[in-house]
């Protein structure tokens, strides 16, 4: 139902674009990235072009995306933090490591992603701009490790699913822990696990991110592998999901989690070490980009 939905359908194509926007795409080149027939999707482009959501070059004919993007975005960023003065700063993290990098925030019950590096990797559609994830547990735990009390009560009861007092038990240490050392570790998900095979699912369809398959996952982080990885020792080597940091404001309130991507990939942990301080060290320039005061007009310079 949800491949044939027309809204469905603007939406991929309007992501496809966003994907590399400095450059066009032919009509053919749309409708084999979509799956869709020729009619649809020139019937879609024309209708944005009208509306200026595209764009549509004079004499080659590929389309772009068009200017009434720009007053949809700065709508969205008027309510989230915006990140476009520390862009820099998050390619070159993403660069030196071969890696993706997301910014999630949160709204209301939900985690959202905000930004997001170009680099591709095989989970960019659960990363890609807009994706949402519930703020429960195990989701968003530095929201809540730099927080107070009453945050984290509030996200364990929020949990998808029943949470067992020595899980409950577990996460308050697993806070404290990432806490401590500055960034969070995630395990990855084993090969050939039921929760492998929902996130691959989720890969290639992330619209179907829904409360069962959210239960399933939750249920498997909780009681096959678990899901941080508390103590890293050296020479070991470990299955890593994302290596998570806060961005702090002022007073110490985290406004944004930069989140690391890395599915799939075994890491020792001598090497996570090394990138979880450098992604401490990459939301600190952020914070300071995004915080630091501002000459006034008139001042001395």
């Amino acid at each position: 139902m949800a491949a044939s939905n027309p809204a469905l359908r603007v939406v991929r194509l309007i992501e496809l674009l966003a994907q590399q926007p400095h450059r066009g795409f032919g009509l053919s080149e749309i409708c084999r990235e979509l799956g869709m027939s020729k009619g649809t999707c020139l019937g879609i482009a024309t209708t944005l072009v009208e509306q200026g959501y595209l764009v549509q070059h004079a004499k080659t004919r590929a389309y772009r995306l068009g200017p009434a993007l720009i007053t949809l975005g700065q709508a969205v960023l008027g309510g989230f933090v915006d990140l476009r003065p520390g862009l820099r700063c998050l390619n070159e993290v993403a660069a030196e490591f071969d890696m993706g990098v997301a910014a999630l925030a949160v709204d209301g019950d939900h985690l959202v992603v905000i930004e997001r590096t170009a680099h591709p990797d095989p989970a960019y559609v659960m990363s890609r701009v807009g994706t949402r994830l519930p703020f429960a547990p195990p989701w968003g735990a530095p929201f809540v490790a730099w927080g107070g009390e009453s945050d984290r009560e509030a996200w364990l009861r929020r949990s998808l699913i029943p949470l067992p007092e020595e899980t409950v038990v577990d996460l308050l240490r697993s806070l404290r822990a990432g806490r401590a050392r500055g960034f969070f570790v995630t395990s990855d998900q084993p090969d050939g696990s039921e929760a492998g095979s929902d996130l691959r699912q989720l890969w290639l369809a992330p619209d179907n991110f829904g409360s069962a398959i959210l239960r399933r996952l939750a249920h498997a982080r909780f009681n096959e592998v678990g899901y941080f990885v508390d103590e890293l020792k050296p020479d070991v080597g470990y299955p890593v999901n994302h290596v998570s940091v806060p961005v702090l404001a002022s007073g110490g309130r985290v406004v944004v989690t930069l989140f690391a991507v890395l599915y799939g990939r075994r890491m020792t942990g001598t090497a996570i070490e090394r990138l979880g301080t450098r992604m401490v060290e990459t939301s600190r320039e952020l914070a300071d980009l995004l915080y630091r005061p501002r000459p006034t007009a008139g001042s001395a310079g």
